[in-house]
């Protein structure tokens, strides 16, 4: 991807707008990119799920009102999901620091193997949600760009 500045239309003392652009080289890379986010996102989505439902089984103090409380927010983005728009992803980024503040102060007071791996699976959907977002992006700028120039 290439920024490239293009300077029409330009009033004083106003700064040229950058103008992207994605070669069909640099799409093969992104389209990769985007399924290797996608993928990490889902699995992670998913892992979080089971593992919420697991611990409330698994656990003689868990409660329905406990694991309502885990899962409903991961469970309104399944539609969303499906749908795959960047703003899903940037939405999911914001869940998924809702849930690293809450498990954070549990991590360091307990050090249970499962605050462990919520902190791990949450990281990951953060990060790859994050890129997945951008990289969807420049993907429908790309395809945008390509189906104006045909």
């Amino acid at each position: 991807m290439t920024n490239t500045p293009e300077h029409n239309d330009l009033s004083a003392g106003e700064k040229p707008k950058k103008v992207i652009v994605i070669t069909d080289a640099d799409s093969v890379v992104l389209h990769k990119k985007l399924h290797i986010g996608r993928f990490i996102v889902r699995a992670s989505y998913i892992s979080l799920l089971v593992l919420f439902s697991l611990l409330n089984i698994i656990n003689e103090n868990g409660k329905l009102a406990l694991w309502l409380l885990q899962i409903i927010p991961l469970l309104i983005f399944i539609p969303a999901l499906l749908r795959e728009t960047h703003r899903t992803y940037s939405w999911l980024c914001f869940v998924a620091l809702m849930y690293f503040a809450a498990i954070i102060p549990l991590l360091m007071s307990r050090w249970l193997w499962s605050d462990w791996l919520i902190t791990l699976l949450v990281s990951a959907m953060f990060m790859a949600a994050m890129m997945t977002s951008r990289w969807l992006q420049y993907w429908n700028y790309y395809l945008s760009t390509k189906t104006q120039n045909s």
